[in-house]
C-alpha cells in the first residue's frame, strides 16, 4: 500500500513539475550547434591536454550568441602580465569620459626599474612618456616599467575595485597577483563592447593586434585577425594569453597554462586554440535555426522597419549572414533577424520545407496576417505585418503557399488585399 502511494505521488509530482518547468529550445529529437560544439571540443581538447602534461585551464565565449565552454575556467593562478589588460582598458575607459588625460606625461623613476619585458629600461631614468605611449607600450611589448608607472598613476586600490566592478573574481587577493581564465574572458569581451562605441576603444585593440608577442593564440587562428595580450614567467612555466578572435563570428578566448616549459606551452596555446577554432566555425556554419522567443523580422540589418513576426521555437533556414544579423527568405526578398534572438540546430527537424519552388505571384496584407503550417487545424508560425508584400508559389484552397525562411507556409485568402500573378 505505502509503495502503491508512493509511485502515485512520485507521478503527480512529475505531472506538476513538467507544467513549472519550461520546455527547452531544442526539442529531444534536436541537437543543438552548440551541444555538438560542446561535445566535440571537450572530447578534443581534454585528449590533447592529457597528452601535453602540465594545468591547463580556459575559457570560451561567443560574442554574438553568448555561448560559453569552459575547463577549469574559475580556476586561480598567476596572471603574469595578462594582468596589464584591464588596467589599460580602464585607463582608456577613464580617458573616454575625460577622467583622464591621455597626453599627460609621466617620469620614469628609478623605483620604477623592472626587468623582464618591455623597451623602457633601456631608456635613461628621467624621460618622460604620455601615458597613451605608455599604454601602447603595455600592449605592444608587455612594458613592465609602463605598467608599473600606470598603475601608480591610478593607484592600485582605484584598479582592484575596477577590476571587481566589472565583475572579476581575481583582484591582487591577499596581494597576489592572481586571475583566472574567466577574468581574464570579461576582460577581453568588456574590451569587444568598448571598442564598438568608442575609438578609444578601437586605439587599445589595434595595440594588441600589432603586440610582438604572437606565437600563442594567433599561431593557432590562421587569416583571422585576433587582439591579445599574453602574460608568462618563463622560470616558474607559466603562460598565459587571452584573446579576442575577429572571426565573422567573433569571440573570446583565455587560456593559460602551468607546468609545462616555455616552449612547449606557447605550442599548446596554440594547438588548444586551433582546437576551439575548427570547432567554432563548425558550430557558427549552421544553416538551421530555431527562435527561442517570437522574433522580429525586419526589411534590413538594422532595426528601422519591423516587416513581420515568427514565432517561438519555429524552426527556419538563413540565406546570409553577417555581423550580428542573419537573413531569411521574407517578403519579396531577404527578412533580417538578430542573431541572439535564435539557437543554431545541428541539422532541420521539422518537416515542410520549401525547396527553391518557382513564384508565380505577389500577395499584399490588408491587416497583420498570421502564417500557419498547415491548412487544417494548423499552428501559428509567423505573421505578416500589415501591407507587406510576398512572394507566393502556390495557391491551395483557401489559402497561398509561401517559402517562409525555407519552411513552407500557409496565409488565408481573407488577409490577402492585392494580388499580382504572371509576374
Amino acid at each position: 500500500m505505502k509503495t502503491r502511494r508512493f509511485l502515485q505521488g512520485m507521478i503527480i509530482a512529475i505531472i506538476l513539475f513538467s507544467m513549472i518547468i519550461p520546455g527547452q529550445y531544442a526539442s529531444a529529437a534536436e541537437l543543438t550547434a552548440h551541444q555538438d560544439f560542446t561535445k566535440k571540443v571537450s572530447s578534443e581538447l581534454n585528449k590533447y591536454i592529457k597528452k601535453s602534461g602540465g594545468r591547463v585551464t580556459l575559457k570560451y565565449q561567443d560574442l554574438v550568441t553568448g555561448e560559453t565552454f569552459q575547463i577549469k575556467g574559475n580556476t586561480s593562478s598567476r596572471a603574469a602580465s595578462t594582468i596589464k589588460l584591464p588596467l589599460a582598458l580602464y585607463i582608456m575607459e577613464q580617458a573616454e569620459k575625460g577622467k583622464i588625460n591621455l597626453n599627460q606625461r609621466l617620469t620614469y623613476k628609478s623605483y620604477h626599474y623592472y626587468g623582464g619585458s618591455g623597451v623602457i629600461q633601456k631608456d635613461k631614468v628621467g624621460t618622460t612618456y604620455t601615458i597613451r605611449d605608455l599604454v601602447k607600450k603595455a600592449m605592444i611589448y608587455s612594458d613592465n616599467i609602463a605598467f608599473i608607472m600606470l598603475k601608480e598613476r591610478v593607484g592600485q586600490r582605484t584598479f582592484i575595485k575596477y577590476m571587481k566592478s566589472v565583475g572579476g573574481q581575481y583582484a591582487y587577493p591577499n596581494g597576489q597577483n592572481l586571475t583566472s581564465a574567466n577574468d581574464l574572458t570579461i576582460y577581453a569581451k568588456r574590451l569587444y563592447q568598448f571598442s564598438n562605441k568608442s575609438p578609444l576603444g578601437k586605439e587599445l585593440v589595434g595595440y594588441l593586434k600589432k603586440t610582438v608577442y604572437n606565437t600563442t593564440i594567433p599561431s593557432g587562428i590562421k587569416g583571422t585577425a585576433v587582439a591579445h595580450k599574453v602574460g608568462m614567467i618563463p622560470n616558474d612555466r607559466i603562460y598565459n594569453d587571452a584573446a579576442i578572435v575577429y572571426d565573422r563570428n567573433p569571440y573570446v578566448l583565455a587560456i593559460m597554462t602551468k607546468g609545462i616549459s616555455y616552449e612547449k606551452s606557447q605550442k599548446v596555446i596554440a594547438n588548444l586554440a586551433a582546437i576551439v577554432n575548427k570547432n567554432h566555425k563548425a558550430k557558427a556554419s549552421a544553416q538551421y535555426f530555431k527562435s527561442k522567443a517570437d522574433v522580429t523580422i525586419y526589411q534590413n540589418s538594422s532595426k528601422s522597419a519591423a516587416i513581420g513576426t515568427l514565432k517561438k521555437y519555429q524552426t527556419l533556414k538563413i540565406i546570409s549572414n553577417k555581423g550580428t544579423w542573419f537573413g531569411i527568405k521574407f517578403g519579396k526578398g531577404t527578412g533580417y533577424i538578430e542573431k541572439k534572438s535564435v539557437i543554431a540546430l545541428k541539422k532541420a527537424s521539422v518537416s515542410g520545407w520549401a525547396a527553391n519552388l518557382p513564384q508565380i505571384g505577389i500577395i499584399k496584407m490588408k491587416a497583420n496576417a498570421p502564417v500557419v503550417d498547415k491548412m487544417t487545424s494548423g499552428k501559428v508560425i509567423a505573421y505578416f505585418n500589415k501591407n507587406q508584400d510576398y512572394y507566393f508559389f502556390k495557391r491551395e484552397k483557401d489559402y497561398y503557399v509561401v517559402d517562409l525562411g525555407g519552411r513552407v507556409g500557409y496565409v488565408a485568402n481573407k488577409y490577402i488585399t492585392d494580388l499580382s500573378v504572371g509576374m
